[in-house]
């Protein structure tokens, strides 16, 4: 059987310090068979590629990519401003994977909605609104990564100090951006040490009392998520946030952490692991709801069996079935 090829092209690079959706679901692609081309969008002149693995090469520019690989089986995005890239290469499928619902970008969605073949979404929401606008949809959440369940992480150097300070460590990971509720945060940081890791965006200042330990790679990440309490995903209500299916509460699953948020969409899929709240006070009385869960095994044991059933691999695995039932019943040749 020919191997299928795939390429993702100019949205978020390979080598971004924040791993992303597209980065494992590739790199699943990858190792299950396909040839993965992840196309970068910054480009660069000292280099053309990267070969990561046998099957996953990232390019650094989309037009020499093309010139090189100018037809594949599959063209995957998801981010609806690239439909132009159809204009350069051919593509026999069209995935289009839909992670948000910014209204000023509503044109471009329309444009790219209608290239697709296949349309993933992440969350309920998101389904809600694509399924009117495509027939061929399947919603597929974030996921994690099992084999980071019961591994053992040193602590960080720059977390230790917090850590031996025999307070709970309350974490933030991510960007902290306009969709997070900086007031909220600020509640948590005056009655908890409040440790922030990740970025922040569209926003003026951190928080007033959180600790900031800068970007983490993914690989770093863990080992925050590891020796933190409870993790917060502190969203205000909100088009972003009614929309998306956090990364973050999948994440601390894996390390038998309880998280804490406000009352958005998704959260309400996980109620024994995920605590959410409509009121900031309801977000306060959580958190030490939360502490007390963190001490207890039957719960941490909950958390990541929980992260099992939800993992990338899941993922990737409703995303190949679909893509190939629909190669098969409209007798794609690939």
């Amino acid at each position: 059987m020919k191997q299928k090829t795939i390429v993702y092209a100019n949205t978020i690079d390979w080598d971004h310090p924040l791993q992303q959706r597209p980065h494992h679901i590739m790199k699943l692609f990858s190792e299950n068979g396909y040839k993965v081309y992840y196309v970068n969008q910054n480009k660069r002149t000292d280099k053309v590629r990267d070969r990561i693995n046998d099957n996953l090469e990232v390019y650094y520019d989309f037009d020499v990519f093309c010139r090189r690989v100018p037809e594949v089986d599959i063209y995957f995005s998801s981010w609806s401003f690239r439909y132009v890239d159809l204009d350069k290469l051919k593509a026999k499928v069209v995935v289009y994977d839909s992670l948000d619902n910014f209204e000023q970008n509503e044109p471009e969605e329309i444009n790219m909605i209608k290239r697709a073949d296949i349309l993933f979404t992440t969350a309920n929401t998101l389904y809600d609104v694509r399924k009117e606008q495509h027939d061929n949809i399947e919603i597929v959440r974030n996921g994690c990564f099992a084999e980071f369940v019961n591994k053992e992480y040193a602590i960080p150097a720059d977390l230790k100090p917090f850590k031996d300070s025999g307070k709970p460590i309350i974490l933030f990971s991510g960007a902290m951006a306009y969709w997070c509720d900086l007031e909220l945060v600020e509640k948590v940081a005056k009655k908890y040490q409040v440790i922030v890791v990740g970025m922040p965006w569209a926003i003026e200042k951190m928080p007033e009392g959180v600790h900031y330990l800068g970007k983490k790679n993914y690989n770093e990440l863990q080992a925050y998520y590891h020796h933190c309490d409870v993790n917060l995903l502190p969203f205000k209500r909100c088009q972003v946030a009614d929309f998306s299916n956090p990364i973050k509460m999948y994440e601390a699953m894996v390390h038998g952490k309880p998280t804490v948020a406000m009352d958005i969409p998704e959260v309400s899929h996980y109620p024994d692991v995920v605590l959410s709240s409509g009121t900031h006070d309801e977000f306060l009385n959580n958190v030490e709801y939360a502490l007390q869960l963190s001490k207890s095994q039957t719960f941490g044991e909950l958390a990541k069996s929980t992260a099992r059933q939800n993992t990338w691999l899941h993922r990737f695995q409703q995303m190949d079935t679909v893509i190939n039932k629909y190669i098969f019943e409209n007798g794609i040749p690939l």
